[in-house]
């Protein structure tokens, strides 16, 4: 899990890293924690999808926690922000923002530990009822992504190109076989040519030599499948919907 901690004050940054890693450890998880000392840093960092979680101080010299989340929002909606503060004044601003939660800095420990704990114990609750993700090198970072947001993903010689659903673009050191054997077991995920796998609930528009999925995309189908592959695709579009009718019978 990537996770980062926005707050100018380094006592704080420590404080929190240290309870953070001790629960990681003792639960078996791993973590990566990237420390920034104003908004400004941590923007300047930032792009969507990086972090599970951000923690995010509300006070802070120059640009607030409030703000600086308000700018996050306008890129990605679905990273968890917990605000970390000394007063609850903005707590209105934080549901504005969609705060996941909302901390008060308690100056005793146990009584932060319990809160930080608490918070960590959700987030990893809500990412394993989200489903499968999965975990890619981009210029040195470790960035996951939901197998439901992956639009599609395309062999580039000796690396594959991921577009998520927000139409960010991830270029990571791996072979077409590679994504694939990763992919493989969601039924969600169909080979249309070679060095192209598809998200199909990502498809817009089907055609006999192209696919068109969401963002505009276009991309060329195997006409010498195109049959079966698009048995297959109305095979899982028909399984999709009845797995989606309400139960009880006619009346």
């Amino acid at each position: 899990m990537n996770i980062a901690i926005v707050d100018d004050i380094s006592l704080e940054i420590d404080r929190l890293t240290t309870m953070i890693e001790k629960y990681m450890e003792e639960n078996h998880h791993s973590v990566k924690i990237s420390s920034f000392n104003s908004a400004e840093e941590f923007l300047a960092d930032y792009r969507p999808l990086k972090y599970t979680l951000i923690f995010m101080d509300i006070y802070m010299d120059q640009m607030s926690g409030i703000e600086a989340s308000k700018q996050i929002r306008e890129m990605d909606s679905d990273t968890l922000i917990v605000f970390l503060t000394t007063s609850l004044d903005h707590t209105f601003d934080a549901f504005g923002v969609h705060a996941f939660q909302y901390l008060i800095k308690s100056p005793d420990d146990e009584t932060l530990r319990i809160s930080v704990c608490k918070v960590l114990d959700e987030v990893i609750f809500l990412r394993s009822a989200e489903g499968k993700k999965i975990s890619i090198v981009v210029d040195g970072e470790n960035i996951d992504i939901a197998f439901s947001d992956i639009v599609y993903a395309q062999s580039q010689k000796n690396y594959i190109q991921l577009i998520d659903r927000m139409q960010n673009s991830y270029r990571t050191r791996m072979t077409f076989s590679d994504i694939c054997e990763l992919l493989k077991s969601d039924n969600r995920f169909l080979r249309i040519n070679r060095g192209i796998m598809i998200n199909m609930d990502h498809i817009t528009n089907w055609g006999k030599e192209t696919c068109e999925l969401a963002g505009g995309h276009m991309l060329p189908i195997n006409v010498r499948e195109q049959k079966t592959l698009n048995e297959i695709r109305q095979n899982y579009v028909f399984a999709k919907l009845h797995s989606k009718r309400p139960s009880g019978g006619a009346k």
